[in-house]
């Protein structure tokens, strides 16, 4: 469908460039976060945004790269789609319109994360569809730089990595520790530099361990005693310090200890809670909270829940203000609900077939990640939780339409290698 495939991707960049490209870019107090790369020094943002930020340039130039990476990672998956079904020009016009959702491209004028997080994340679902279809070092690249990309483009995307790594893992335990793939040794490196990315924007992380202690600990009272209990500071007035001050209002001492990115608003409870609180928080706050979550799994499970609604479908862009050129419906992108229901439809159908078992676990395993990336999101960070959970949103249609595509019966044509490493249709 060579004609089908320029028509449509010509009409899907000039819709996506007319939404964004002439108009002014969007800053805020966050955005300067990724006016600097750094790959193994303090920084206020993981480096793979900044990164691409900084090979644009101006503002206006990294509108356009958020077009044209977004809108490549579209056309890619699209591709990948349409060659999972005999109805390859419908996958691939769904795919696109899909990604000409509001709720995707209103982020191009936007200096932040969420139009790179999402074109990463798009990419790395498609490029692990093409490395199981084409077995080739360039697949393999493909698939290496995606999943780096997305996977280290914010803290929670580390979780990628980890369900990535069970297959390997189980292998390995069944071999007994014989049988080492040299996948499994890439993830773990990748891992790992995951990890140095948590350490090199540990501030970060702890401006927002504050804000889910002002919005979650101080306004319950027995969540409040049990942190307390487990040697959070008891300071006075504290639980009444809700509110915002300005980054000079910030006591030197404190300001050390917490090391406020440029430009940030801290919390009240910075400044009420001193360096005492500061210096709990810092060494303790990320540890207690995992182990209240693990010992109340209600509480935790109803917190997300209760966001589930406004951060999965949001009714308007109203949560971030941000001036775009004409768009689709809004109504396209549809609810969380109806792709959940058609996953969990399309993964049933998928796995009483034995030749889709294969596709159905591991998007079964996207869909865990997904799920566990929104699960941390919410409970890892106290304000803005529409806009921190925009990727995990746009992933649930994403993986509900690859279900839909991918494991609902129908004849499909595969390929294996001949005894010359060419392939053959089956």
């Amino acid at each position: 469908m060579p004609w089908f495939f320029y028509i449509a991707s010509v009409v899907a960049f000039a819709v996506r460039a007319t939404a964004s490209i002439s108009y002014e870019a969007v800053r805020y107090p966050d955005s300067l976060g990724y006016d600097t790369v750094n790959f193994f020094t303090r920084t206020d943002r993981p480096w793979p945004i900044p990164f691409v930020f900084s090979l644009a340039g101006s503002d206006s130039a990294r509108i356009v790269v958020q077009v044209i990476l977004g809108m490549s990672a579209w056309i890619f998956l699209a591709s990948v789609l349409s060659s999972l079904t005999r109805y390859g020009r419908t996958a691939f016009a769904l795919t696109l319109v899909l990604g000409l959702s509001p709720q995707v491209i209103r982020y191009d004028v936007a200096m932040l994360s969420e139009s790179l997080s999402i074109t990463f994340a798009v990419t790395a679902v498609a490029a692990t569809l093409y490395r199981l279809r084409t077995k080739s070092m360039l697949s393999a690249v493909i698939w290496g730089t995606a999943l780096t990309m997305s996977a280290l483009s914010r803290p929670t995307h580390l979780i990628v990595v980890a369900v990535c790594l069970l297959p390997s893992f189980i292998t390995f335990v069944r071999s007994r520790g014989r049988k080492v793939t040299l996948t499994m040794v890439a993830l773990l490196t990748l891992f790992m530099a995951g990890i140095v990315s948590l350490r090199t924007t540990s501030h970060v992380s702890l401006l927002n361990m504050y804000t889910v202690v002002s919005s979650r600990v101080l306004s319950d009272e027995n969540r409040f005693s049990w942190f307390v209990e487990r040697g959070m500071p008891n300071i006075p007035n504290m639980r009444s310090a809700t509110g915002y001050d300005y980054a000079g209002d910030l006591p030197p001492d404190v300001a050390a200890v917490v090391q406020l990115p440029v430009d940030q608003q801290p919390p009240q409870l910075m400044r009420v809670g001193g360096v005492e609180l500061a210096t709990w928080l810092k060494d303790n706050g990320w540890r207690t909270l995992a182990q209240y979550l693990i010992t109340h799994p209600t509480d935790a499970l109803s917190h997300a829940s209760q966001l589930l609604e406004p951060t999965l479908n949001p009714p308007n862009g109203d949560f971030l203000p941000l001036k775009n050129g004409p768009m689709i419906p809004w109504t396209v992108f549809l609810n969380w609900q109806l792709w959940t229901l058609v996953s969990c439809a399309a993964l049933i159908a998928g796995l009483v077939q034995r030749q889709a078992r294969s596709m159905a676990l591991l998007i079964a395993g996207f869909l865990f990640a997904t799920w566990s990336i929104y699960f941390v999101t919410v409970h890892t960070s106290g304000i803005e939780h529409v806009r921190h959970a925009t990727t995990v949103s746009t992933m649930i249609r994403v993986l509900g339409l690859v279900s839909l595509v991918a494991l609902l019966p129908e004849k499909r044509t595969t390929a294996s290698l001949d005894e010359h490493g060419g392939e053959r249709s089956q």
